[in-house]
């Protein structure tokens, strides 16, 4: 939707948005669905169009089975960014990018710092458009509780987990949907926070919301995911010299690509209940990649076994997928493991984060 230099973004059209009253907003999103249905039109029945692009655009229509009332098109103007709340916090680049880290986590972002074309300009002849940023995040950061939090002189019982208090190029890295969902969820958790207390919201402990997510992720008292990363030392035992890399889940992956040498990585998580537990490994999408991948699973036995590659379906547009290890009853404490190994590997070995997933909750 933003690549090249003419796309489905209608540059420009939008300036009015924020502040508009409901009637002019209404005329803003017709003219958006007028632009896009037009240029979907355009590049399928124009003569002008090559016949190549108007017989591929042919083989494709507006969906079947969603938005049925409305042949089939959204009933929705996507709104990145219209207005924000100036909160306690306001989150800048700053925070993105690690130079400053603050200590009320919310939720956490990760996505880079991107802004689309804000107008398009003639510059010696020459149509250019102008203000396309895209600025990369090296890690994961954590949003302020107080960045969802108005000030408190202006109001005591509001949250805001969307159009939080951020800079406009802090927001182009929030603003993603797995965020928002997060933020949803700890705002929701503060509100009752403050409602059993009878505090205002911004008088909510952000390291007491904090422990309550992680001990209850669900919301619904079940026992958490345990997920081991790569780098988490106090799990992960280390055997010959693997290299690490970026990407991947978290902030970079182990791999080896020289299998001469026998080298093992071993997640021993703590188990808090004896149980059935599915196992998941993360494997990010890499080039070169071994066609199979030795793992051994320790339950009180070793069960080693071989993992095909071409058996990792990508099911989505992430970088990489969680693919199902298996289903093993596991004892209480810190006495299983799950180990991969580079033996026999005829590729890329990378061993990267684990989830252990409870399935009989009594």
């Amino acid at each position: 939707n933003n690549f090249g230099g003419f796309s489905t973004d209608m540059i420009g059209a939008n300036y009015d948005y924020p502040e508009a009253n409901y009637e002019t907003r209404k005329k803003i999103w017709k003219a958006h669905e007028d632009y896009t249905k037009g240029l979907l039109y355009f590049l399928s029945h124009d003569e002008r169009v090559p016949p190549a692009i108007r017989e591929e655009m042919l083989t494709w229509g507006y969906s079947k089975d969603e938005f049925k009332d409305l042949q089939g098109f959204s009933n929705q103007l996507y709104v990145r960014e219209a207005r924000r709340m100036i909160g306690e916090m306001v989150m800048t680049q700053k925070h993105c990018v690690g130079e400053e880290v603050v200590n009320d986590q919310a939720g956490m972002a990760a996505y880079g710092m991107d802004s689309h074309n804000c107008q398009r300009l003639v510059v010696n002849g020459m149509v250019k458009n102008e203000g396309d940023v895209q600025k990369w995040v090296g890690k994961p950061y954590p949003i302020s509780y107080r960045a969802i939090t108005p000030k408190e002189n202006e109001c005591k019982n509001l949250l805001v987990p969307v159009c939080v208090s951020a800079s406009h190029i802090a927001f182009g890295s929030i603003r993603m949907e797995p965020v928002f969902m997060v933020l949803g969820q700890s705002a929701a958790t503060a509100a009752v926070f403050a409602i059993n207390n009878k505090i205002s919201v911004q008088q909510v402990n952000a390291q007491q919301l904090l422990e309550e997510l992680i001990r209850n992720p669900l919301a619904d008292g079940s026992q958490p995911e345990i997920l081991v990363d790569n780098t988490d030392a106090a799990d992960v035992l280390i055997k010959g010299e693997w290299q690490t890399r970026t990407g991947g889940y978290g902030i970079n992956q182990f791999y080896d690509d020289q299998p001469n040498e026998l080298k093992t990585i071993r997640y021993t998580p703590t188990i808090p209940k004896r149980g059935q537990y599915e196992i998941y490994a993360y494997f990010s999408k890499i080039n070169g990649r071994s066609t199979h991948t030795r793992f051994t699973v320790n339950d009180g036995e070793e069960k080693p076994f071989m993992l095909g590659t071409k058996s990792i379906k990508e099911l989505g547009l992430s970088s990489g997928e969680w693919v199902r290890i298996g289903i093993y009853t596991l004892p209480e404490g810190r006495n299983s493991y799950l180990e991969i190994s580079n033996k026999g590997a005829d590729g890329i070995i990378t061993a990267d984060a684990i989830i252990w997933k409870r399935l009989n909750k009594n």
